[in-house]
């Protein structure tokens, strides 16, 4: 999933239908709630930078918020516990291997940033 496009990442209508059936279905105090905030980021996407830092910090927010309830953070945090339990080989530390795996990511974004500049001249 890494390497998809952006675009590919980002849902259709089948798929935001999908999703909305699944959780919002029978929820409809939770769908308000919903419309609410998507109605509230498009009316600061329309004023302007400021209104567009206002929707990037809540998107942030919801993000960063989000974290805790995906597989990620629970394997995160197991190898977390196992570090702590002194078991844990030191190259296999989570800030060894997180740091490691940054600075392959960040390699790869520079990567592809070069790709592009360069495919644009």
């Amino acid at each position: 999933m890494a390497k998809e496009p952006r675009k590919l990442l980002w849902p259709d209508e089948d798929d935001w239908l999908d999703l909305f059936r699944e959780h919002l279905c029978g929820h409809p105090e939770l769908a308000e709630y919903v419309a609410r905030i998507w109605f509230a980021l498009l009316e600061h996407l329309g004023e302007g930078p400021e209104g567009v830092r206002d929707a990037r910090r809540i998107l942030n927010q919801a993000l960063r918020l989000t974290y805790p309830f995906t597989a990620s953070y629970r394997l995160a945090y197991r190898h977390y516990l196992l570090s702590l339990s002194g078991y844990v080989k030191p190259e296999d530390e989570p800030g060894q291997l997180l740091r490691a795996s940054i600075k392959r990511a960040r390699a790869s974004i520079a990567e592809a940033r070069q790709r592009r500049k360069q495919s644009k001249d």
